[in-house]
């Protein structure tokens, strides 16, 4: 039974759907997903602004606003047990303790108006229930001192607009593995940082995985973040995954032209000054999806057979899967 255990998900998405309820109709931002991530693998949830990469994450751990959001539809096993049927304690035991998530903005995150001590201390008083004083300073001593912090000691004492962009990202980090999670969420965690920062914040993720034998989710839009990072990448467009592969495969042999789009749109060091390429037109308004594939206005090899039915999921490779007729065929 162990043997079985070890060797099952740590996490598997099944044809999961998220909709948003607006007046003018309802949106569809996850539509279909499916993956699974093993503990130890980093999955890279790549595409465009509202394609639906962090609806996908945030409805894993049910922190989308009930007012206007609902599932409809799907299974989210972590370890064996469907996340979409616990109950709301069940679910705000895991956030946190065994699935933790790194925001994109750390100042939306971090409470302006307590230290970062107190703010880390929080979670280990309600998951891991340490009550001692001095027990709580070594953990959150010892979980900044691992993300890289200098004098974590001191920086304890400190308020968030005390730090820079680049450390604040990293007390969140330091945050969400403090209790030890399974699974990390890393929800465009390099935003707004510059190159040299996000070089260094993506290396601590790395090392925090590997030290922990995390699985990781890392939302982006950057291929060169997936690059540096990421075991398999999944490309997301109009809340669907279009391409999923290992990260060799996806960069050497992307079949969707999605993806290839994406791919020419990367900068090159080592181009001739010339225009950047772009992906002409706009990404659809998922309220209005019809039953073709959604990227036919902006996709230079559509089909009459692309306008009118969405193309199925199909293996082009080991563990390659791609959902366009143009790639199959």
């Amino acid at each position: 039974m162990a043997s079985e255990a070890n060797t099952s998900p740590l996490l598997e998405v099944r044809d999961l759907h998220t909709h948003f309820v607006t007046r003018s109709g309802t949106a569809r931002a996850v539509d279909g997903v499916s993956f699974t991530l093993n503990r130890g693998q980093t999955l890279g949830i790549v595409g465009e602004s509202g394609s639906g990469k962090s609806v996908t994450c945030m409805s894993i751990v049910r922190l989308l606003p009930k007012t206007a959001s609902r599932i409809a539809g799907g299974q989210v096993l972590f370890k064996g047990r469907d996340l979409l049927t616990l109950s709301e304690d069940e679910i705000r035991a895991i956030r946190g303790a065994e699935i933790s998530v790194v925001t994109q903005d750390p100042m939306t995150s971090l409470n302006p108006v307590y230290t970062i001590g107190n703010q880390m201390e929080e979670p280990l008083r309600y998951h891991q229930h340490v009550r001692s004083g001095n027990q709580l300073h070594e953990r959150v001593v010892g979980a900044l001192r691992q993300v890289g912090i200098p004098v974590p000691e001191r920086r304890v004492r400190d308020y968030p607009h005390q730090l820079s962009g680049g450390q604040r990202q990293r007390v969140v980090t330091a945050m969400a593995i403090e209790c030890h999670p399974s699974l990390l969420i890393a929800d465009e965690p390099t935003t707004a940082l510059d190159v040299t920062v996000q070089l260094q914040i993506l290396r601590v993720l790395k090392e925090v995985q590997q030290n922990l034998d995390l699985g990781m989710i890392l939302v982006t839009h950057d291929l060169s973040v997936v690059a540096r990072i990421c075991d398999d990448v999944a490309v997301m467009y109009a809340g669907r995954i279009v391409e999923h592969a290992p990260i060799t495969e996806i960069f050497d042999r992307p079949r969707h032209p999605y993806t290839q789009a994406l791919m020419l749109a990367v900068p090159k060091l080592n181009a001739s000054r010339e225009r950047l390429n772009t992906i002409p037109g706009q990404p659809p308004d998922v309220r209005r999806l019809g039953s073709g594939c959604p990227f036919v206005p902006r996709c230079p090899k559509a089909t009459e057979r692309c306008r009118e039915e969405y193309p199925p999921t199909t293996t082009v490779g080991e563990s390659h899967t791609v959902a366009c007729w143009e790639a199959t065929s």
